[in-house]
C-alpha cells in the first residue's frame, strides 16, 4: 500500500461519519493526525512536513464544513513549523493532537456553563438537528430551570431525534416536531439555541434548516444564542464550504426525470445572531469579528485556503 492509500485509509472513518458532531469528528480527527504523526515514514524533516501537509488536506477535504478540524489542523502544523528535527516533530504533533482531542470536552463544557446561566428560567427553548453543545448546554445544572425543549427533527438524516432521546432521558421535557413547523412554533418559543459548524465570512454555518428557525425567531422577535467553542471560528478570508452534495436517496428514491437536492449544511448571518457564547465570553457579532481577524495561519494551511478560495469562489448560493 502507498503513502497515499495509506493516509486514504486512515481518513476514510472521519469521512463516512455523516451523524457526529464537530467534538465527536474533532477528536477522531485529532486521533487520525496522532497515528499518522508516528506511522508516517520520512526521512527528513521536510519531508514529514510535506506528509503531514498532505494528511491534514486529506482531513479538511473529508469534513470540509467543520472549522473545528481547521483548527485542528492549524495546531499541528504549526507544532511542526517550530520543530527543530524529524523526531521533536513527530513528538509534538502527537502531543498536539491529543491535547486537542482531549481538551474538546472541556471547551464544550466551560461553554454550556456560561450559557446555562443565561438562558431565562423557565424557557421555552428551540433547537434543530443535534449539537453535543446545545446539549451540555440544555442538560447543565444551570439550566434545570428551562420550561421545555423544541427539537426540530433535522432532515434528512433526523438526527434531531438522537437530541431529543437525550434530552427526554436527562429529565428535561421535550416536545419534537418536523423543521416545517418551525415559523408556527416559533410563537411558543422564548429562546433559539443553536450549535455551529463553522463562524466566518459568510456567518454561522449550521445543518440546513437553521436559517429557516432564525428567520422565524427574527420575525417574532426571539433572540438567537449560538453555543460555539472557539475551535469554530475561522480567520478573515477563510473560505467556508457549502457544497457538499449528500446521496439523493437519503431524501427520496425519486423516478426517472426527478433530481433530488440534498445537502447538510447552511449559512446564516451573525448579524442576526443575538450573541454567541464561547468558553471564553458571550461575544456580540462584532466581537466575533473582531476575534476572527486576530487568527494567523502556518504557511501550508493559509496555501490550502487560498487554493480552495481560488478553486470555489462562490459558496454563497447553493445551485438548484
Amino acid at each position: 500500500m502507498d503513502t497515499d492509500q495509506r493516509l486514504d485509509a486512515l481518513v476514510a472513518p472521519l469521512r463516512a461519519d455523516v451523524e457526529s458532531g464537530s467534538s465527536a469528528l474533532g477528536r477522531m480527527a485529532a486521533e487520525v493526525l496522532g497515528r499518522a504523526a508516528m506511522d508516517a515514514q520520512a526521512g527528513s524533516l521536510e519531508e514529514y512536513r510535506l506528509q503531514l501537509n498532505e494528511l491534514s488536506v486529506k482531513v479538511l477535504d473529508a469534513q470540509p464544513a467543520m472549522a473545528t478540524l481547521v483548527t485542528l489542523v492549524r495546531d499541528v502544523l504549526t507544532s511542526v513549523e517550530a520543530s527543530a528535527d524529524l523526531e521533536a516533530a513527530r513528538h509534538a504533533v502527537v502531543r498536539t493532537a491529543e491535547a486537542f482531542g482531549s481538551g474538546l470536552e472541556s471547551r464544550v463544557e466551560s461553554v454550556a456553563t456560561r450559557a446555562a446561566a443565561l438562558i431565562p428560567s423557565g424557557a421555552t427553548v428551540a433547537t434543530i438537528s443535534s449539537s453535543s453543545t446545545v446539549q451540555a448546554t440544555l442538560t447543565h445544572e444551570g439550566a434545570r430551570a428551562v420550561g421545555q425543549v423544541i427539537c426540530f427533527e433535522s432532515r434528512p438524516m433526523r438526527e434531531g431525534e438522537i437530541l431529543a432521546t437525550a434530552l427526554a432521558k436527562a429529565g428535561v421535557a421535550v416536545t419534537f416536531a418536523v423543521d416545517a413547523a418551525a415559523s408556527t412554533l416559533m410563537g411558543e418559543c422564548d429562546t433559539v439555541l443553536l450549535g455551529a459548524d463553522s463562524i466566518g465570512d459568510l456567518g454561522v454555518v449550521n445543518k440546513i434548516g437553521s436559517a429557516g428557525l432564525v428567520d422565524a425567531a427574527i420575525r417574532q422577535g426571539v433572540p438567537v444564542m449560538v453555543v460555539s467553542d472557539e475551535t469554530k471560528i475561522l480567520p478573515t478570508g477563510f473560505p467556508q464550504h457549502l457544497t457538499d452534495d449528500r446521496p439523493p436517496e437519503e431524501v427520496w428514491r425519486a423516478p426517472a426525470g426527478v433530481r433530488v437536492w440534498n445537502r447538510y449544511f447552511e449559512p446564516f448571518e451573525l448579524e442576526r445572531v443575538t450573541m454567541v457564547v464561547t468558553e471564553s465570553d458571550a461575544l456580540t457579532p462584532a466581537e466575533v469579528e473582531e476575534l476572527r481577524e486576530g487568527i494567523v495561519l502556518p504557511p501550508g494551511l493559509q496555501a490550502w485556503a487560498d487554493d480552495r478560495a481560488r478553486r470555489s469562489p462562490a459558496h454563497r448560493t447553493p445551485e438548484v
